[in-house]
């Protein structure tokens, strides 16, 4: 009989339990303020969340980017902005970039507004005065630059521009002129562009539009759809607010879109060809710039100017009516994950709320920053950013990674070889016949079971040298 050679690599794998998450451009990368993480909570004491680390990043509201183990943020400093890469486990900056950018203090503290976008190996901003960069993500140097104002005679918002670019196959899209902008992401080129009439200050929201690749347009008075591909119209309804700030990011649910402003109210609506319906109006939820989320058929947002704007509330999707409402949180911002609400008010508190109809129930709250805070927070890879108008940035430790060591017994039965590991987390069990950097190993244990507490997967080797691991999802 011939001999065979087995060598079981007893791996001792490290797992995380439970998933986390980048988040590469505003909005996370479903475009809704809604992470995927799971198990990212754990609650704090009397002190508050731990303080990973802080960074300075200049005056401003850019919201963070996170995406392979670098911070992205930007800030106005002298007149001049910046944007910044950072190191997530430490905070300390990788590479900065400046160019001259008034900070166009008007009725606030001024400074940059969008939000870097990370596409791979690139990363793009806009400016107040529509500037748009296009940068190497892990060295900062320019790739192109565009002057969108200037190339295509377009007006500027009375706040400056402060939607963030919004990444589509080959095109970075921005809502710059009446119903935006799209060009070349790795030349900068025109694909295509509406009028030049002022935009509103939200970033464009794609969507399906009965089979059509689409964005939405939130304009200085109109709410528009847009074919991804050519930028035609596919419809348009007036949206007259006072001053003009259409700012919040219109909400998808359930194949409509929810609309607010803060002089407006919420509004849901249906499309239906080229024509755009009322479902209902609720004047509960006018919000100011940070648009709320949508959790099974529920909206959670914040009702309100920031100057005076003091109350969360949850909405019924499908009815309109309020179903609860939370007063003195001053202008919140919030984003979401795991069926919980994370919250920070614009005096610097941060909640950790159930995301429930029945009512506001509050898990944790802690003061986390001082100042002037309209920079909703963003969960990445189990932390919290917050950020104030001055420019500083906390990453903030929700929970510890969870770090098991989960030996792979092998045990011989018969002509076969045994391999069990405890019945939790995810596991694959592969294997190769050959060991070195550029190995690919193969999935093997279609027949894992479950006996007790322990996964297990009976194999016949198919090889004189098999080896074998078991590797966390």
């Amino acid at each position: 009989m011939k001999k065979t050679l087995i060598t079981a690599a007893l791996v001792v794998a490290t797992v995380s339990l439970g998933q986390a998450a980048d988040w590469p451009n505003w909005r996370g990368p479903d475009h809704n303020g809604i992470s995927q993480e799971t198990d990212w909570f754990e609650k704090w004491d009397s002190s508050g969340p731990e303080r990973l680390w802080n960074a300075s990043v200049g005056t401003g509201f850019s919201n963070v980017s996170v995406a392979d183990g670098r911070v992205f943020t930007m800030g106005n400093t002298s007149n001049r902005d910046t944007v910044y890469a950072l190191k997530e486990a430490t905070g300390d900056i990788l590479w900065s970039h400046s160019y001259s950018e008034s900070k166009s203090a008007n009725g606030y503290i001024g400074g940059s507004s969008s939000t870097p976008t990370v596409d791979g190996e690139y990363v793009y901003t806009l400016s107040k005065t529509g500037k748009a960069f296009c940068l190497e993500a892990s060295t900062g140097d320019e790739v192109w630059n565009k002057d969108l104002k200037k190339l295509y005679r377009v007006s500027k918002p009375t706040w400056g521009f402060a939607s963030s670019p919004l990444i589509h196959g080959d095109k970075v899209v921005y809502n710059v002129g009446l119903q935006g902008i799209a060009l070349n992401k790795k030349t900068g080129s025109l694909k295509w562009k509406t009028g030049t009439s002022a935009s509103g200050y939200a970033t464009p929201v794609p969507y399906d539009h009965s089979g059509t690749e689409a964005f939405i347009m939130f304009g200085s008075s109109s709410a528009s759809g847009v074919n991804a591909d050519t930028g035609e119209r596919l419809w348009s309804m007036s949206f007259v607010t006072d001053y003009q700030v259409n700012a919040a990011d219109p909400v998808l649910y359930n194949g409509k879109i929810f609309l607010t402003s803060n002089t407006y109210g919420g509004e849901l609506i249906e499309l239906s060809g080229n024509s755009a319906d009322e479902v209902w109006w609720n004047p509960d939820m006018g919000i100011h710039f940070n648009p709320g989320v949508v959790i099974g058929d529920y909206f959670y947002g914040a009702d309100g100017r920031v100057e005076r704007g003091n109350t969360v509330r949850c909405i019924n999707m499908k009815t309109g009516e309020t179903e609860w409402t939370k007063n003195s949180i001053p202008c919140a911002s919030i984003t979401a994950s795991d069926g919980k609400l994370i919250i920070l008010s614009k005096t610097g508190y941060l909640y950790i709320a159930e995301a429930s109809p029945s009512g506001f129930t509050q898990l944790v709250r802690s003061k986390v920053l001082s100042g002037s805070c309209w920079t909703p927070p963003v969960l990445a890879n189990r932390s919290v950013y917050v950020r104030n108008s001055r420019g500083t940035l906390y990453k903030l430790q929700m929970s510890e990674m969870v770090v098991e060591p989960q030996p792979l017994a092998v045990n011989l039965a018969g002509n076969r070889l045994e391999f069990s590991w405890p019945a939790k987390g995810d596991f694959i069990l592969e294997s190769t016949n050959v060991l070195g950097q550029a190995v690919e190993w193969g999935e093997v244990g279609g027949g894992t079971a479950k006996e007790d507490d322990r996964y297990v997967v009976r194999v016949r080797p198919s090889a004189a040298q098999q080896f074998f691991r078991l590797r966390s999802e």
